[in-house]
């Protein structure tokens, strides 16, 4: 048997379910790799920030945080990964970076694309935060005059105020 963090018997790589809000979501692959324990997290998850957890029969081990786009890869020595025990699933839990940013739904920004963005309620209003690099296209051009560049979860982003219909509002009513 190759170690404690795979499935009793298994010494090759094991498939096991990644969840979010109780709902599969993808896969997270436990694999041997010399003396360590590769994982690889794949899955379709909503815009946003998601920490990564593998969880096992006698606890969890975070991996890490996760935007979902791309595969999450992570290599651990044995000593890290035995306390949690042999893997059933695995989790991401949605980050809320800077006071309770998440995956902006599309039906509350309706005819906007915000694929890529965070929202948050701030008191009457929604701010919609989309990525922003200064070398490249501005989000939502047409909103230039209303948006204010922030950094934040490691990143600058346009943050635009919109009302409970999903309508613009001036910086000045904000």
């Amino acid at each position: 048997m190759y170690g404690p963090i795979l499935r009793e018997g298994g010494r090759g790589a094991v498939d096991c379910p990644l969840y979010l809000d109780g709902r599969r979501v993808g896969t997270l692959r436990v694999a041997p790799a010399g003396e360590d324990t590769c994982f690889i997290a794949e899955g379709t998850v909503p815009p946003g920030l998601y920490r990564l957890w593998a969880v096992g029969g006698c606890g969890e081990l975070a991996l890490g945080l996760w935007e979902g786009r791309e595969p999450l890869r992570r290599r651990f020595s044995r000593s890290l990964t035995a306390p949690a025990g042999p893997v059933k699933h695995g989790v991401a839990r949605p980050v809320a970076p800077d006071g309770g940013w998440a995956g902006a739904p599309p039906e509350r920004f309706p005819g906007w694309p915000v694929s890529d963005g965070l929202c948050r309620r701030r008191g009457r209003l929604w701010e919609l935060a989309l990525p922003f690099a200064p070398d490249g296209p501005f989000p939502l051009p047409a909103l230039f005059c209303l948006a204010e560049v922030r950094r934040f979860s490691g990143r600058r982003w346009a943050v635009f105020p919109f009302d409970d219909g999903g309508r613009p509002v001036p910086l000045s009513k904000f």
